[in-house]
């Protein structure tokens, strides 16, 4: 498996600029760029790859948990502890005989009332530093995050033993250390909870920006935590295959001005874009019998041997798992070409008597 910050990060926002057929064309990427956001990497990434949900979390986990980012999180907190961002906060406080803040005076009377009205009792508005605020809100979120992922990372690694040994002692060592950091007195009382957009922008703007940068950077790259060539890394040649048909039905749907499709969203293990649905060999594909790309009623799929494809099997084989409507086996453009002109045909009523049965 790569190691974490191989190749640039895959955009989050944004349409991919290229088209099937342009140089350097990238159907991953393109795909990556459709997804809606935000969403479950968990979910998208066994989606996408057919990994299954222990294997996909186990490959987060190493990711994020031996990140760039985690390691300079980390390197940097004994720094970053030193220069905290606080607030003053007052709280009541008994004193005797001596004032060490703003009386509260029904506060002190009511004390008074049931102490035989000792008049050197005084309560009293102690101020101290308060460290329950934003900035820090926000690197504990980030601790924790490397901290979950790290036992993501090695829960399942005897069984699939799916990564090096090396990463996975750096995985438990990071865990361990951000676990012992976010106990630290200055943060052990700071809310355990998901960080709001107000939060994050405090903490990207404050006077101690700088500070809180590695959290940010740590939150950032828990959003998007693998590489496009992470990603292809566990993609099969099969897989990579139907991700391009994928896109090149796509494609072929939105030729026409103003038709867009609507970004990829995760259900029940398939991704689905208006009419269009794609499932996995493995994981939803095995679940449900279907696998390929559902575009209306029609399934198309690349052959099962990429290398000696056989239509009249493979399209025999495709017939047996679909029941719904035509298949379509789709060894070049021409066949895709055709899988989208039977599901549009189908889809609007202008069916020809030569499309009306699937091609088996």
């Amino acid at each position: 498996m790569p190691r974490p910050g191989g190749a640039g990060r895959p955009e989050a926002s944004g349409r991919y600029d290229l088209v099937p057929g342009d140089e350097g064309y990238d159907a991953l990427a393109d795909l990556w760029s459709r997804l809606a956001r935000p969403c479950s990497m968990l979910a998208t990434v066994s989606a996408l790859t057919g990994l299954s949900r222990p294997a996909t979390g186990e490959l987060l986990g190493s990711v994020v948990a031996t990140s760039p980012e985690a390691e300079r999180l980390l390197d940097e907190l004994p720094r970053t502890i030193r220069s905290l961002a606080t607030a003053i906060d007052a709280q009541a406080e008994r004193c005797i005989g001596e004032l060490r803040g703003p009386v509260l005076w029904s506060e002190t009377l009511s004390a008074r009332a049931s102490s035989f009205g000792d008049p050197d009792l005084y309560i009293c508005a102690t101020p101290s530093r308060a460290y329950d605020i934003d900035q820090n809100r926000v690197l504990v979120a980030a601790l924790l995050a490397v901290r979950d992922a790290a036992r993501d990372a090695v829960e399942h690694t005897g069984g699939h033993q799916r990564y090096q040994e090396a990463e996975v002692r750096a995985a438990i060592r990071n865990g361990n250390d951000a676990a012992r950091f976010v106990e630290h007195p200055s943060l052990a009382r700071v809310k355990r909870s998901k960080p709001t957009p107000r939060a994050l922008k405090r903490t990207r703007t404050g006077k101690k920006r700088t500070a809180y940068e590695p959290a940010l950077a740590v939150l950032d790259r828990v959003a998007e935590p693998l590489t496009l060539d992470q990603l292809r890394g566990v993609c099969d040649r099969r897989t990579r295959a139907q991700h391009a048909l994928l896109l090149g039905v796509v494609h072929r749907l939105e030729r026409d001005p103003g038709n867009r499709l609507p970004p990829f969203r995760v259900e029940s293990g398939a991704l689905w874009a208006g009419p269009v649905q794609y499932r996995h060999p493995r994981g939803a594909g095995e679940a449900s019998g279907v696998a390929g790309v559902v575009v209306g009623d029609v399934l198309v799929d690349v052959p099962a041997r990429l290398g000696a494809p056989d239509r009249r099997r493979d399209e025999a084989a495709l017939a047996r798992r679909w029941t719904a409507g035509p298949v379509v086996v789709a060894t070049d453009d021409a066949d895709v070409d055709r899988a989208v002109a039977l599901a549009v045909a189908r889809a609007t009523g202008h069916l020809a008597v030569d499309d009306a049965a699937p091609s088996t």
